[in-house]
């Protein structure tokens, strides 16, 4: 049997590259909506409502998908889930790129939401099985950060790419850049161990029973509060309202909000890859516990946060980057909560803590576009004093 504590470096390549692909691409497909919702405003004739629940939708499908994949990479493994996954995922791509109606743009929604689930948690999960434990936070750091690259590509990157190429074939081209991951999923990355028995349809039923269960234990509510919030406001923000947010309270021009949108995914790209190291360091040192930084990261999320609610203003608009980075730090709770389970329940317990995250983020997300409907448009602008209420 190979000893994962060594590390085989053409190995730790071949598992990677196609799963931090996959979450670059699960970033940017699901963060696109901020850059692009001045198009589908116009094209669709959408109101905050419409769009916030459209772009929800992704959210609450990424998050109900949790329960199936947590149970299934526990049984089958990361390389097992993710690639059927893959295939929602090209599917609702194309759909989004044909859509004609706000149906299909919701239904393109829910098959993205699917597909796209499963690109964290598949690769944790593969990672924990293959990797050497004392490195998974530095690997997860590595991940993370190119699900931020995905981020900021989403922004002025794209907008610019709109402006050169009919943002439909763009679509098409994400969609053949998804199914060449699947396919790199399935002829560079070892075919997990865990598959090679039969599952019998009660070690299924128990897997999900089990799964609920841990709602209910202190353990998983000892870290989940934080994360669950903090990476709330930055799905809801960074994944549709900052760009609006640019245009409509800080009043900014097209070019400047792309801009500005590229600045706070750096500073969320900061906190995926940072987080990661700053785990292992204090697994090192030992001078602060990671319970300690956890709640040091949340503080700090909720000082910022409250300086943009308060002034309200351009003056505030490069505090996203702080706000980004502050959510993203507090990543550290998955490192956090894989100390308190089993491996034989990692893959249950981190899809029921994603499970939570996505479902707080669709309930703000919605929200906000909620709220923004009870004030008049301006301009063309949504109610700056709506933004407020709604933070």
């Amino acid at each position: 049997m190979r000893d994962k504590e060594k590390i085989d470096k053409v190995l730790c390549l071949k598992i990677f590259i196609p799963f931090s692909l996959a979450y670059f691409l699960s970033v940017l497909l699901g963060s696109a909506n901020s850059i692009m919702s001045p198009i589908l405003i116009e094209t669709f004739a959408l109101s905050p409502t419409d769009l916030g629940f459209m772009s929800s939708v992704y959210l609450v499908a990424f998050g109900i998908a949790q329960f199936p994949i947590g149970v299934l990479l526990d049984l089958y493994g990361g390389r097992e889930t993710l690639i059927p996954l893959l295939t929602f995922a090209v599917m609702g791509t194309l759909i989004f790129a044909v859509s004609e109606s706000y149906a299909m743009l919701v239904l393109s929604k829910i098959f993205l939401g699917i597909g796209m689930a499963g690109c964290l948690m598949a690769a944790f999960k593969t990672y924990s099985q293959w990797m050497p434990a004392k490195k998974l936070p530095l690997i997860y750091s590595f991940h993370s950060l190119a699900g931020g690259i995905g981020g900021m590509v989403a922004t002025r990157p794209l907008a610019y790419a709109f402006e050169i190429i009919q943002w439909r074939h763009i679509c098409i081209f994400l969609a053949i850049l998804t199914f060449m991951t699947l396919v790199l999923l399935y002829f560079l990355v070892p075919k997990s161990n865990l598959n090679n028995k039969k599952v019998s349809t009660p070690e299924i039923i128990n897997s999900f029973q089990s799964m609920f269960h841990f709602c209910l234990e202190s353990r998983f509510w000892m870290v989940a509060p934080i994360i669950i919030t903090s990476q709330g406001v930055m799905f809801s923000y960074l994944y549709l309202w900052v760009g609006p947010w640019m245009r409509d309270v800080a009043k900014l021009d097209e070019v400047d909000v792309g801009m500005n949108m590229l600045f706070a995914f750096t500073g969320a790209a900061l906190g995926y890859f940072l987080n990661g190291l700053v785990a292992e360091l204090s697994i090192k040192t030992k001078k602060f516990s990671m319970e300690k930084l956890y709640l040091i990261f949340g503080v700090g999320l909720t000082i910022f946060l409250g300086i943009i609610v308060v002034k309200n203003d351009s003056s505030v608009s490069f505090i996203w980057v702080i706000v980004m980075f502050f959510a993203n730090m507090t990543m550290i709770a998955f490192p956090l909560m894989q100390k308190l389970y089993a491996s034989c329940e990692v893959g249950r317990a981190l899809s029921l803590l994603n499970f939570t995250i996505f479902l707080m983020s669709f309930i703000f997300q919605w929200f906000i576009g909620v709220v923004l409907d009870f004030y008049p448009v301006v301009d063309g602008r949504f109610s700056a004093q709506g933004y407020q209420t709604s933070l």
